[in-house]
């Protein structure tokens, strides 16, 4: 705990001092961006030192570049911001072999790894230093409540409803007769919605809420299965007085818990629109197709999200358990309502597994059609895009989503 507690105070006193050292060496530093779902894409920092002055610049697979500002310097500690679409500050510290091991922080509390290793490493052997990533985040494992200092003023804050729990936080804007539920991925928080929720309020209604434990939301200690998920959600819907239908809209791991809430509650479900779902099944496809990378990067992910906080891990527990078989989803084969399923198209320039990879894409975007067409009700779409394609193109998915409303 003293090493972690130094560790804090020398890397945000070097920070607020802009202390710099001798300069850090020339060259094409190699590294890893880490996001907090514990895929990693692997970038190159262009280090450059001219007349006295530090440049770095990231280059990020199908991203980059980006110019590194506020770069702070000293022989244990590196701080910059660089600027994917928001300002992310990024504290690393250097460990004694020479790799920079940190954090990088988004405005809304989200917060993913970084590694920064010297011209001529072995990416292969690059592994975030746990001890460290935790002392920099200020992650106390055990610690489950939100802190709001950490989320900042620009998070999307609406109202607060009682649930079993606790305070859940939603923001519910736009009027219509149908609402559009938004329901967030794995560790994710509602801010996630922002540019959707957008798209759609001049015409529907629309919810996005952080589940408990995530965002503003306060903690819960009942299990995170998809089950409790939905039945929270109803709860949610009960007591802000919403009424039915609603067009449920689930990215990733969510899908879950929207199609159990088809499963319970049918009657008041117009429809699902899952955003790059997934299934209970596809550990099976991975391990047909690559089982070598396939384990791999689940063992990647695993530790990762081990290292996590509060509802994040808590969520991923339950999630790795279907996964890996040991849980089995009480769940209909098919959604019992109509279902429009977003499939994520492109590869990745640098693929790390065999799912990012164009066989991959391809794979997993035949294992969606092919489920779909088990559906009475079901319809299938392949853009090009990241899994967040709700992020990517949202005009496309509130496409999709007006033209399930208008058909009904």
């Amino acid at each position: 705990m003293k090493k972690q507690v130094l560790l804090i105070v020398l890397l945000v006193a070097s920070s607020a001092l802009g202390v710099r050292s001798q300069t850090i060496q020339d060259g094409d530093w190699i590294g890893k961006i880490i996001h907090r779902s514990g895929y990693y894409m692997d970038v190159i920092y262009e280090v450059r030192n001219s007349k006295g002055s530090l440049q770095i610049t990231l280059q990020v697979e199908q991203y980059g570049p980006f110019e590194f500002k506020n770069i702070r310097i000293t022989a244990d500690s590196l701080y910059f911001v660089w600027t994917p679409a928001f300002d992310l500050p990024c504290t690393l510290a250097r460990l004694p072999d020479g790799v920079y091991h940190g954090v990088c922080k988004d405005p809304w509390g989200g917060f993913g790894g970084a590694i920064m290793a010297p011209p001529g490493s072995d990416r292969d052997l690059l592994r975030l230093d746990e001890e460290t990533f935790l002392s920099i985040a200020g992650v106390n494992p055990d610690d489950s409540t939100p802190k709001e200092w950490l989320l900042g003023e620009l998070y999307p804050k609406g109202s607060t409803v009682e649930l079993d729990g606790g305070a859940v936080n939603y923001v519910d804007v736009g009027n219509s007769p149908v609402t559009v539920i938004l329901m967030s991925g794995l560790g994710d928080n509602l801010s996630s919605w922002e540019s959707l929720q957008q798209h759609l309020a001049s015409d529907f209604r629309v919810i996005a809420y952080d589940r408990p434990g995530l965002g503003l939301s306060e903690g819960s200690e009942s299990s995170r299965t998809p089950e409790r998920m939905a039945k929270e959600l109803k709860h949610l819907l009960q007591n802000i007085d919403v009424s039915p239908p609603y067009l449920l809209v689930a990215h990733a791991e969510a899908s879950w818990a929207a199609r159990q809430y088809a499963d319970l509650y049918a009657e008041e479900v117009q429809g699902l629109v899952l955003i790059h779902p997934h299934h209970e099944h596809q550990a099976e496809l991975w391990e047909t197709l690559d089982p070598e990378s396939w384990n791999s990067y689940w063992t990647r992910v695993k530790r990762f999200q081990s290292m996590l906080p509060g509802a994040t891990s808590q969520e991923f527990n339950v999630y790795a358990g279907i996964i890996d078989g040991e849980d089995v989803l009480d769940l209909s084969k098919v959604p019992p309502v109509p279902t429009f399923v977003l499939s994520a198209g492109r590869a990745s320039e640098a693929p790390r597994w065999i799912g990012d990879s164009e066989e991959g894409r391809q794979a997993w975007s035949e294992f969606h059609a092919s489920w779909v067409e088990e559906m009475p009700q079901g319809q299938h779409m392949i853009i090009e895009s990241s899994p967040y394609i709700h992020q990517e193109q949202p005009e496309r998915v509130a496409e999709v989503i007006q033209n399930m409303i208008s058909a009904k």
